[in-house]
């Protein structure tokens, strides 16, 4: 616990001492430092799952939580973030969930998905028209006006409408498609691998859970 507030006191400080450097200087060091973060959590986890915002995650989530609850006996509405089930209980596994956003920016490895060579990776998709428009709903909404910054998405307060953000190729789903497809070309390269899709999820939800379950 300690260890976690020290990290994100350091990170708001940097983050602080860089306020007024250009825009695009911002950016870069903000995206490195969680891409820094993310590979620790990458080298020291059991299995990732990888996603796009708005895929089903965090329905994936309960579930898996769900399930890790009952076979390690931890406490009902403990939900899995990384490794708080394992400090409960080693033998329940570390999970990172990742967009495997700000990864590259730390690794440069922007071409290939070397940063998951070696892991075991579950793979969750959704149809990119359906992702888009509830994404716009997060961007509308609940999204932070940093993470709209760090992530090039339109700025806080933008007068965008639905089509406007669905159809945009920095938000809406030609980049949606084009992470889905950079996946899908780098699957020949990655040792363990098991794609998942949010609609066969929506139709038999256990039996997905039982697919994960078993590749995990």
């Amino acid at each position: 616990m300690f260890q976690t507030v020290w990290k994100k006191l350091s990170r708001h400080a940097v983050l602080s001492a860089v306020f007024f450097l250009p825009y695009e200087k911002r950016r870069k060091i903000e995206r490195w430092m969680r891409g820094r973060v993310e590979a620790r959590k990458m080298a020291d986890a059991d299995w990732v799952l990888v996603f796009w915002g708005k895929s089903g995650r965090t329905w994936l989530r309960v579930m898996l939580s769900r399930f890790y609850q009952i076979k390690f006996g931890l406490p009902e509405g403990m939900l899995v973030g990384f490794d708080n089930m394992h400090r409960a209980n080693p033998q329940a596994p570390k999970v990172f969930f990742t967009h495997g956003n700000y990864l590259k920016d730390y690794t440069g490895n922007r071409d290939t998905k070397a940063d998951f060579y070696d892991k075991k990776v579950v793979l969750l998709v959704r149809d990119p028209r359906d992702v888009a428009v509830s994404q716009f709903f997060q961007w509308k909404f609940r999204m932070r006006p940093n993470k709209k910054f760090i992530n090039d998405y339109p700025p806080h307060g933008a007068a965008i409408d639905t089509w406007d953000f669905v159809v945009d190729k920095e938000a809406g789903v030609p980049r949606i498609v084009e992470y889905f497809n950079g996946w899908a070309r780098a699957i020949p390269e990655l040792k363990d691998v098991l794609v998942v899709r949010y609609e066969d999820m929506r139709a038999d939800p256990g039996a997905v859970l039982s697919r994960i379950m078993a590749f995990t």
